[in-house]
């Protein structure tokens, strides 16, 4: 056998004694009957976990959404937040008849109002979790089962709030009546804030195609089997079935030493609902309100994060000017102390010298 790649030919051919060999290097690998069949099984296998992890998350998120407190009354919650702002009552009524940018709210207070709903409804979702977390605690709930049920209704309610804050119509009605292509669409809040792929560029497309031309008081439905982004829902359902499984087991585990079990159900509640909001805040303030044009929407929100940004800045700055104030004054402090501390030694000291001097018998 040569070998100098040089005498190589395409698609692996060489001379060796004469002979010209051509290899087989198309990749192609014929399958048996026994593989072909075992591969189908597996996809067979895969394709039942899913439906089934897709079914799970559908029955459980519509329990869910059946709870007292659950939903958030749009007119309510807005009227309530509104007046945080100092508005009039014409102007909170056009925001309701609209929505609140067209009312007159600018982007920066919207966010002001969006992050104290984050961390009220992250708090208290937290504080839950640590009673659900102790053995015997919400025991009448069952402890797991609730556990996670209070995570998901608090994210229920921040997903609501946040939507109506930046101009979506009322997202629950009815709770008797919670069919599919709500939960579709809830599926997709819920995407976007767990991260599941494509969920934010399905919600985007279901947001300008259909919840922000409709400014009649609840959303437009399609069947959702014939909407462009049900595959993404049934990817985002999929998730979060087999997490609701293994978030089960996980806090299961947590709970078994007291307290401890308590910290890091509350700790893990905390930290991942609060990350998860903001992930679903930065995706709704980019997508424009009805009746704001797209480019104008798309300069406000780069102006409002750069004042973001640079008031961050300011309060870092802020932040460092105050600490090497302290210091400063802490070290001021000391060394006033060490003058005042020598002065007393060295005043003791002529004392001590004088009454020396001054006691002495000649």
């Amino acid at each position: 056998m040569s070998d100098n790649i040089d005498e190589l030919g395409i698609n692996g051919e060489f001379e060796e004694d004469g002979r010209e060999i051509v290899l087989d290097t198309s990749g192609e690998v014929e399958l048996t009957d026994e593989v072909t069949e075992g591969v189908d099984e597996l996809r067979e296998t895969i394709a039942q976990q899913d439906s089934e992890a897709e079914k799970y998350a559908i029955e459980f998120l519509k329990k869910v959404v059946r709870i007292r407190g659950v939903r958030i009354t749009r007119d309510e919650f807005l009227r309530q937040e509104l007046r945080k702002l100092h508005m009039s009552d014409e102007a909170i009524a056009s925001a309701l008849d609209s929505n609140p940018v067209l009312a007159g709210v600018c982007l920066t207070d919207l966010d002001k109002l969006a992050d104290g709903v984050i961390s009220f409804e992250t708090n208290k979702s937290a504080a839950m979790s640590f009673a659900a977390g102790i053995p015997g605690g919400f025991a009448m709930l069952g402890t797991i089962p609730a556990d996670l049920t209070q995570y998901y209704v608090h994210a229920f309610r921040i997903m609501q709030k946040l939507a109506y804050l930046y101009g979506w119509r009322e997202l629950l009605s009815d709770m008797d009546e919670v069919d599919d292509e709500t939960i579709g669409v809830l599926a997709m809040f819920f995407g976007v804030m767990l991260g599941v792929g494509g969920a934010a560029q399905s919600l985007t497309v279901f947001a300008r195609s259909v919840a922000m031309p409709a400014f009649q008081k609840q959303l437009t439905k399609q069947a959702l089997t014939k909407t462009s982004w049900y595959p993404v829902v049934k990817q985002c359902l999929r998730f979060i079935g087999i997490n609701l499984t293994k978030k089960s087991f996980a806090q299961g585990v947590s709970k078994v030493i007291p307290v401890i079990g308590g910290v890091v159900s509350g700790g893990m509640t905390f930290v991942s609902l609060q990350s998860q909001s903001t992930r679903l805040k930065g995706h709704l303030r980019e997508l424009p309100p009805p009746g704001v044009d797209a480019e104008v929407w798309k300069q406000t929100v780069s102006e409002a994060t750069s004042k973001d940004q640079e008031q961050g800045v300011l309060d870092s700055a802020q932040r460092a000017l105050e600490s090497t104030t302290k210091v400063v004054a802490d070290g001021a402090t000391s060394a006033a102390s060490a003058i005042a501390d020598g002065a007393t030694s060295a005043a003791s000291a002529i004392a001590g010298g004088m009454k020396g001097l001054f006691g002495r018998k000649n």
